[in-house]
């Protein structure tokens, strides 16, 4: 049977993966101006992202999880050594990222009772992709903070400047200059003939199967990683690669290059990696997921994207509406 192809541009595959469509105006011109900084942070129009021991501040409602904000006033006592990071803005509101500690954190939830601090990684399941975004931006930037404070040369403290994007050495002779670093990583659908392959690392929760993916080796290319990745994770040689589409990944820091690839057969076997590897057709997926026999990764992650990619390819249904009537990704998981 003939594929279907997808009739979406590179462009529209990126945005829909969860956590790439922040679309803030980031305001890198405005970094370096403190007044500038200050008022719009002082202004009726701030919000403010809270970041308890890398929880972000959600809402359970009917609607799926919300993110909650803060307004100016509802936080005092600032953290001067780590001030609020300027995000950007939606063209309505300015926003910030804000770390805080355990007493401000229960000040906060006494103000929000309806809310709590979540691991964004679980709660996003079911989160507007916007604010997803925010959130994940947020993440991103102050898990780099937090691991650079720092000078990697000479071993000083760095100082934030840049309205949090910029760290600076405070030792005078060294001043050396850092900025927000990410780890790219490929994570690849392999196919081949009416058959996709999926693998199960024993660390993952049980029943998880997913694509497979490895970081990015100095000295290599994209393509290059994704040839021995799969090589070393399932001892599958390829004939074709095809880049679909990318995702910020926060947990904690990298972005993932999605491909499809083909295999040469369906030779494979179990690594040192994955534990068991599987060439599964539609209808043996269908099964599997019905039976509870293989989980999926949750829709926020590309690797479900790219799952969902072949399998509407394959038969033109939609792969989450089959996994949510099988039990959704948070009843199997629960949020704590």
């Amino acid at each position: 049977m003939a594929q279907k192809q997808l009739s979406i541009d590179r462009i529209t595959l990126s945005r829909r993966n969860l956590f790439a469509s922040v679309r803030l105006d980031r305001l890198a011109e405005y970094r370096d101006d403190p007044k500038w900084v200050e008022n719009a942070m002082n202004s009726a129009a701030a919000r403010f992202v809270p970041l308890w021991r890398s929880r972000s501040l959600l809402a359970n409602t009917d609607e799926g999880q919300l993110a909650v904000y803060l307004k100016p006033g509802e936080l005092e006592h600032l953290d001067a050594i780590q001030p609020p990071t300027l995000l950007g803005t939606d063209g309505k509101r300015y926003f910030f990222a804000l770390s805080i500690n355990d007493r401000q954190q229960e000040n906060v939830l006494a103000l929000h009772p309806e809310a709590r601090f979540l691991d964004l990684r679980l709660a996003s399941v079911d989160m507007d992709a916007k604010h997803a975004g925010v959130l994940a931006y947020a993440k991103a930037l102050h898990y780099w903070q937090y691991r650079h404070l720092f000078c990697g040369i000479c071993g000083h403290p760095n100082r934030l400047e840049s309205s949090g994007h910029k760290l600076v050495c405070n030792n005078e002779e060294c001043a050396r200059q850092s900025f927000p670093r990410i780890d790219p990583a490929i994570i690849v659908l392999i196919s081949h003939g009416d058959a996709c392959l999926l693998g199960r690392n024993a660390n993952w929760p049980p029943k998880r199967f997913s694509t497979l993916a490895g970081f990015v080796e100095p000295g290599e290319s994209l393509e290059d990683a994704v040839v021995r990745e799969v090589f070393e994770e399932a001892q599958v040689r390829l004939s074709t690669i095809r880049y679909v589409s990318s995702q910020p990944w926060p947990f904690p820091s990298s972005a993932m290059c999605g491909f499809f690839a083909e295999a040469e057969s369906r030779e494979c076997g179990p690594t040192d990696e994955m534990e068991e590897v599987r060439w599964l057709t539609v209808s043996e997926l269908e099964s599997a997921v019905a039976t509870d026999e293989v989980r999926l990764p949750p829709p926020v992650s590309i690797a479900f994207q790219l799952i969902a990619d072949w399998y509407r390819q394959q038969c033109g249904r939609d792969l989450e509406k089959l996994v949510r009537e099988a039990g959704s990704w948070l009843s199997r998981k629960r949020i704590e």
